[in-house]
């Protein structure tokens, strides 16, 4: 357990630090402001790696601050330091060479900082969020069971911050220990009772346990007895936000956002709100966004008052590359809004040192606002390729495709190959095109085009398929090492959830065929943008009895779950079968930090293959989930 890995030993002979296995720290109590000093031998994944590690400083608190952290080897032992800031009470460190971790056997490295010879209050609260959210920036997957443990000992020492905390520790206490959460909650709603409900958060408080508990009743009575009580209180503002939200009809959400607006403006209590104000005014953007109300959006655009540069810039992007894919939309208007975009990014990333945020390092801030400008430069590429303006828009294609994503980029690099066969001699581009195909980078459409290219050389298309063969071959050769490497035994989670049908299957009702979970949801954009490779690998197998699809729609946050899947499954029509994870317990239990994630099932009900996000190309999809499909379920099988 994490509270037993410190030791205490004798360094110099006078001074102590706390070992975290091959890391130690000195002063022993660090307080905020403190200068820490920290000496570190690479293990795990590093073991035995020369290159020096990059070592980055994550301090949580008040404010969130990352660090780049300069280090210094003596032997096999490296040394850094890193100048805590007064509002820290937390400190985790991220390892790395080349994307590989050390993460100290999934706990991770870690300091926390006191206040006297006791934790500082909140230090627990962020080693438990470390353990459920941030750790994946030093390579730690997600463990429950020590944020729970992290989280009952901030009680432990503070317990008066326990109804600051409750819920999330009743939530992390549930996906623990599920059979004994309903104990427990209805012990903190006796104790919450005996003590009397002194104000509006304790009313709150009994109301949120009331509907963890299943019991609807006693929380719609409490939630009465706290507006008679409070009439003008939070409550007010909480259910006009959420009014505002779940608002269909764009003229009404507009009125509820002139509604909050101004009473963020003129009522101190509101004020709190006006950071989300943007993000709300977004909202409605993407709400003509949605119906392909260009007229809407420009007139919404023309009046905005989203001042943040970034925030506009993404806004921008969002809403051209949406036009650009519907024909019916003004594209030189699209045009310009994409070019708006651009030039905001492009300065971003060109600004000085001093504008970067505090919760990323220099060289994240970098890297992010270049990505982020190559994404931005694929939208402009895309729209001028649709405005038949070829040359100006393979400039900014091929910077976004071949210079700043390297080719790594499905998506990005069939925008090249689209403006590179309309701007360019066949004799300029096929290598590239080829090298696309070759590193498993390409889609359909950039095989099209070699073939156009091919037909176009050779009078006629004999010997094709002899030849993308030829070039698919060694991707295929180059994807079943890394997937062999990657090959995993875990058992799979024991769960059951109900479909869209209403029938309800256990996962080891299951057994004895290979099974493909896809954890997903309607506002995941990655998600719905790899359906159509995930329908194609379905295709592929369905008069296969031995491989199971199963669709679990999770993460959501709309009031009725399972119409609005099985409203988006219509509209698409798409054939799967999807799960409905209500609870979000399921995407908890694999322990998924992102969307979409897919798991691979062995017969044994032993998980096989893990893979995250999607590269945007349907082929490379297909070709990935049917080696993955194969090898599970001939896991000894030579060849693969």
């Amino acid at each position: 357990m994490i509270k037993k890995i410190f030791c205490l030993i004798i360094v110099f002979i006078t001074i102590t630090a706390y070992a975290q296995d091959n890391f130690t720290y000195t002063p022993e109590k660090p307080k905020p402001g403190d200068l820490i000093t920290f000496t570190y031998e690479q293990g795990s994944d590093l073991t035995g790696v020369i290159a020096l590690p990059d070592v980055i400083a994550y301090q949580m608190g008040r404010k969130n601050i990352a660090t780049d952290i300069e280090i210094k080897r003596s032997n096999r032992k490296l040394t850094g330091t890193i100048q805590t800031d007064t509002s820290a009470n937390f400190v985790y460190f991220s390892f790395a060479v080349d994307n590989k971790f050390d993460n100290n056997k999934n706990k991770g490295y870690w300091i926390q900082l006191y206040d006297g010879d006791k934790v500082k209050k909140g230090s627990n609260v962020s080693k438990s969020q470390f353990y459920q959210f941030m750790g994946g920036q030093a390579g730690v997957e997600r463990n429950n069971s020590l944020a729970l443990e992290a989280m009952e000992k901030e009680l432990e020492l503070y317990p008066e911050s326990k109804k600051n905390y409750l819920s999330s520790y009743l939530n992390l206490y549930a996906a623990e220990k599920k059979a004994d959460v309903a104990e427990v909650r209805q012990k903190e709603i006796e104790n919450l009772l005996k003590d009397g409900l002194k104000d509006e958060g304790d009313y709150s408080l009994l109301e949120q346990l009331y509907a963890g508990a299943k019991l609807p009743q006693q929380g719609k009575l409490i939630n009465n007895v706290k507006k008679e009580k409070f009439p003008n209180g939070k409550w007010v503002i909480s259910e006009t936000v959420m009014k505002f939200n779940i608002e269909k009809d764009l003229a009404k959400k507009e009125a509820l956002f002139a509604e909050i607006s101004n009473n963020v403006a003129t009522i101190e209590s509101w004020k709190y709100l006006e950071p989300n104000l943007p993000f709300m005014e977004q909202g409605i953007i993407r709400g003509y966004i949605n119906k392909k109300d260009w007229a809407g959006v420009k007139k919404a655009i023309d009046n905005t008052k989203i001042t943040d540069k970034d925030q506009l810039a993404s806004l921008y992007n969002s809403i051209a590359w949406q036009m650009q894919e519907d024909e019916k939309a003004d594209f030189v208007y699209a045009e310009r809004l994409s070019k708006m975009a651009i030039d905001i990014t492009d300065a971003s990333r060109k600004a000085a040192d001093s504008a970067k945020p505090e919760s990323m390092t220099l060289k994240q801030w970098r890297k992010n606002a270049t990505r982020t400008y190559g994404l931005y430069a694929d939208t402009y590429g895309m729209i001028n390729y649709k405005l038949g303006n070829y040359k100006k828009g393979l400039s900014y294609a091929a910077e976004a495709a071949l210079v700043i994503a390297e080719g790594k980029n499905a998506d990005e690099n069939n925008t090249y190959a689209l403006l590179a066969e309309k701007a360019l001699p066949a004799k300029k581009y096929k290598a590239q095109l080829e090298k696309f195909v070759v590193e498993g980078k390409s889609t359909s459409s950039i095989k099209d085009i070699l073939k156009r290219a091919y037909v176009k050389e050779k009078k006629s298309d004999n010997g094709y398929n002899e030849y993308i063969t030829a070039l698919e071959k060694e991707s295929y050769a180059k994807m079943l090492a890394e997937l062999r490497k990657s090959m995993l035994s875990d058992t799979s989670p024991d769960f059951a959830l109900v479909n869209l049908e209403g029938k309800k299957t256990n996962i080891g009702d299951l057994k004895g065929k290979v099974v493909v979970v896809d954890f997903w949801a309607t506002w995941c954009g990655p998600c719905i943008a790899s359906f159509p490779g995930m329908k194609k690998t379905q295709d592929k197998y369905k008069d296969d009895p031995n491989v199971k699809f199963v669709f679990i729609d999770t993460w959501e946050n709309v009031a009725d779950k399972k119409k609005n899947a099985q409203d988006f499954i219509d509209n698409n029509k798409y054939p799967f079968d999807v799960w409905m994870d209500t609870e979000d317990k399921v995407v908890a239990q694999f322990k998924v930090e992102g969307i979409p994630t897919k798991f691979i099932i062995d017969k044994e009900g032993k998980i096989r293959f893990k893979a995250v996000g999607f590269s945007g190309s349907d082929d490379k999809l297909v070709q990935e989930l049917s080696a993955m499909i194969d090898m599970a379920a001939n896991p000894d099988k030579k060849g693969f």
